[in-house]
């Protein structure tokens, strides 16, 4: 055998020996893997993205689970990229010139200081850095706790240092010891109030080298234009406490109100000229849960008090809540702020052990919610505030007014907050019958914001209505029409604002017991000229003076072609929509399930598609002065990185690669499935198969399902640690297939229903060759659990099945509560999943 060896044999030349290295690296050593439990912590997510507002840049943090990340700033040309190990909480400046963050202590360094319980003084600290982006240099500063930007200002940055290590002791003389106990009493004798003292801020130029520090700060805030910095601080020896306005170009400071006490809520107007916040001096002879609204205005030397517990507009016992954020109107004409009853006392049980306390709760069975519900929301009700106003008339008028009280107790104000009206909500009387009922009722009243008057303008809506964005209507969605409905708060006229439109508005895919809601959120235009509402597949426009001349922005588009068009809030915080920005609509093909974006236009050209695919795109942000976009793409095969393109999507480039390890591995296929339920009822379903599918290979196969997935067929599933959703691509790249079908339900028969819609399609299945019908496990978790409990008392056609946290008796389930809410869980059984 060995004479089949020659020295010629074995003489490879160079395009040989690339061949067989070639081979070597393409054969089973190069073999991809498949997935396993170890990979959790190191398959990155996407968090915090963000772009600058001249598009220029974006940043985002990728991180795995339970592990250090790591965050990038790429420019959106891919012409430079930075990244920073652990950063964390990154903010670009407003002239897109820095990026500032947090680098935070590393996971396993942090986690080891809470094991062994470190003191908070010597547990890590993060770091803050600055990133410039003109020339890509950074600077570091140690041990900081957090850091502030002014919103329209982009020259300046404050950012307050974290705990001191305490300093090793020193041996000293009994008789110096006893000198500084006594001096210590002193000090702690003049608060009367249990604070710890501020740390150093550091005012920075981010143009230059200028920066200013301020000691014993405990709280800060920014005017918009950074002109002015609020500081509160708390001294050791109570000396200099107050609140302090600084001039960052100057560092010069002003006290605008001394003294021991306590100071919160720093709230600038938008015009940088007017300041408020809460606080209450220590010397000041009052119950402790009072506290004052204080109130600058530029020009002034000292803040001043515009409403306290002696105010005329509040009853007996009322009193400035600590627990409501002051808030201006954008004119900076109003002032709001929140005032509530005096908190019930706890008793001092300061003579008795802890166990030796009696704890009573007292049921009753006319009390608005149930018990274990109240004791869920107890720490809300304590903090519970009721919204009033001060009306700043110029000079040295101010109007106080009260808008909510025990009745009304929630006020909502339109966007601009300087309209004449609010919209007050008030549900008491609804309250037991949200134990069995949903969605729960509630009465609308109008407030007048100049004199509090209250007017009952909806009786028992079942929806949350909403004030428009300019204050001129108020808007809910009416479940027994089935329309979106309004009220013209200048006249009280009702406006039907859907019934002009030629489509169903309530959603068709509702198959629970009750009153559908409407197929997406309706939304305001910022100048109330128009309200857009969404049908099965198109967008409209709605002029409430003229509701019965209704504009298809899609021009029924979506119709025609069996798809689903929803606009795209861009500013989603504004929650309504700026007119003199583009109409983005996403759309969603019913069939293909492909996923895409359309342009909408209000002067009533013909729409636009910019991109329609086989992929599911999301979160789109826009920066705020320039055309350009930052997205996320994904389909079963590709994480959702983050992409970025001009409004029209013609050249779009892709900015994150969060997975790249991904390649390494098996990852599998997907496709859409279609049968009929054993009731005749089409149903759809997504199978998903191995990467390397051998028709010739029989698989076993998993039946996970929850409701509907079938609209997913284009989402990613990376693998994680789930307690209870079963990862497709997880089993897939282990060789397993895994098949998830759609349930449509008949009300009153959920164990049925699973039944009818699974079992038709799994029989299917068995009988083909590639599946292997004596390995067909079903896992499910909560409601599908329940689903599988009772299946499994049908058929033992299952190897296996997996019902996580089921209900196994609906009769004594019936009565059960849940956890997170304290609330009975007949309102699920009488209207909602449970049907």
């Amino acid at each position: 055998m060995n004479s089949q060896f020659s020295p010629q044999t074995l003489s490879y030349g160079p395009l040989a020996l690339l061949l067989l290295f070639t081979s070597l690296l393409t054969g089973p050593l190069a073999a991809k893997m498949p997935l396993n439990h170890d990979l959790y912590t190191s398959w990155n997510l996407i968090e915090d993205q963000a772009l600058s507002r001249d598009g220029q840049w974006a940043l985002w943090r990728m991180a795995p689970e339970q592990a250090d990340g790591v965050l990038v700033v790429r420019s959106t040309g891919l012409e430079a990229e930075f990244h920073i190990e652990r950063g964390s909480k990154a903010l670009f400046n407003h002239s897109s010139r820095h990026v500032v963050f947090l680098v935070e202590p590393g996971f396993a360094a942090a986690r080891q200081a809470r094991v062994d319980e470190v003191p908070d003084e010597e547990q890590p600290q993060s770091s803050l850095g600055i990133l410039s982006l003109d020339d890509g240099s950074e600077i570091r500063y140690q041990r900081v706790k957090s850091f502030a930007l002014p919103e329209a200002s982009g020259d300046w940055l404050a950012f307050l240092h974290g705990i001191e290590p305490e300093p090793e002791v020193e041996e000293v003389d009994e008789e110096e010891r006893i000198e500084d106990e006594e001096k210590d009493e002193v000090e702690e004798s003049e608060r009367d109030t249990e604070q710890k003292s501020g740390t150093t801020l550091v005012v920075r130029s981010l143009e230059s080298e200028w920066r200013h520090d301020i000691d014993n700060v405990v709280d800060y805030a920014w005017s918009p234009d950074g002109a002015y910095l609020a500081v509160i601080r708390v001294n050791p020896d109570g000396r200099d406490d107050g609140v302090w306005l600084v001039d960052p170009q100057s560092g010069e400071q002003k006290a605008i109100v001394s003294g021991t006490g306590r100071y919160t809520a720093l709230v600038f107007d938008s015009s940088s000229q007017r300041l408020a916040f809460l606080g209450r001096r220590d010397n000041e002879e009052r119950a402790d849960h009072a506290y004052s609204l204080f109130y600058w205005t530029e020009g002034d030397d000292q803040a001043r008090v515009l409403a306290d517990e002696t105010s005329s507009i509040l009853a007996a016992g009322w009193h400035v809540s600590e627990h409501h954020e002051p808030l201006f109107s954008d004119t900076g004409s109003r002032l709001y702020f929140g005032t509530a009853p005096a908190p019930i006392e706890t008793p001092d049980n300061g003579e008795l052990l802890d166990e030796e306390v009696v704890r009573v709760d007292i049921w009753h069975w006319q009390d608005e919610q149930l018990q274990p519900m109240q004791l869920v929301e107890l720490e809300d009700e304590r903090k519970r505030s009721y919204l009033a106003v001060a009306h700043l008339d110029g000079d040295d008028q101010v109007r106080l007014v009260q808008l909510g009280r025990v009745d009304i107790p929630q006020i909502e104000i339109a966007n601009s907050r300087d309209a004449r009206f609010a919209l007050g909500l008030a549900d008491r009387s609804y309250r037991a019958e949200m134990s069995w009922e949903f969605p729960g009722f509630a009465d609308g009243w109008l407030i007048d914001i100049n004199s509090g008057q209250a007017r009952q303008v909806l009786t028992r809506v079942q929806d949350k209505p909403a004030i428009s964005p300019a204050g001129g209507y108020i808007s809910w969605w009416d479940r027994h029409e089935a329309s979106w409905s309004a009220v013209r708060l200048s006249d009280n006229t009702f406006i039907d604002l859907g019934s002009a439109i030629d489509g169903s508005l309530d959603d068709h895919t509702n198959d629970r017991p009750f009153v559908s809601n409407p197929y997406a959120s309706g939304l305001w235009l910022d100048d109330d000229s128009g309200f857009v509402i969404h049908d099965r597949h198109d967008v409209w426009l709605v002029d409430p003076e003229n509701a019965d001349q209704p504009v298809s922005l899609s021009q029924g588009i979506g119709r025609e072609r069996g798809w689903n068009i929803r606009l795209i809030d861009l500013e989603p915080d504004e929650e309504s929509i700026d007119p003199d920005l583009p109409l983005l609509a996403s759309v969603f093909d019913e069939q293909t399930r492909e996923h895409g974006f359309y342009q909408l236009y209000r002067n009533g050209d013909t729409p636009v598609e910019l991109i329609v695919s086989g992929h599911h795109y999301g979160n789109p942000i826009k920066a705020e002065n320039a055309d350009q976009f930052m997205f996320t793409r994904e389909n079963f095969d590709d994480f959702p990185n983050l992409w970025v393109s001009a409004f029209d999507f013609a050249d779009m480039q892709q900015l994150s690669d969060a997975n790249p390890q991904q390649a390494d591995y098996r990852w599998g296929q997907v496709e859409l499935v279609e049968w009929v339920s054993k009731t005749g009822v089409d149903h759809q379903g997504l199978l998903y198969k191995p990467e390397n599918f051998d028709p010739e290979r029989a698989y076993p196969m998993i039946v996970y399902f929850y409701e509907r997935d079938s609209h997913r067929l284009y989402r990613h599933r990376a693998p994680e640690a789930h307690r209870s959703v079963i990862i497709p691509t997880f089993y897939t790249s282990n060789d397993y297939l895994v098949f998830m079908p759609d349930i449509w339900h008949r009300e009153g028969y959920p164990g049925d229903s699973a039944m009818e819609a699974i079992m038709p399609k799994v029989h299917h299945l068995a009988e083909q060759p590639w599946v292997n019908s004596d390995r067909i496990g079903i896992q499910g978790h909560s409601w599908a659990g329940y689903q599988i409990a009772y299946m499994v008392t049908q058929t033992d056609f299952f190897r296996a099945a997996a019902g996580g946290a089921p209900v196994s008796s609906m009769t004594s389930a019936y009565g059960g509560i849940r956890w997170e809410t304290g609330m009975s869980r007949m309102f699920q059984y009488e209207r909602t999943q449970s049907r």
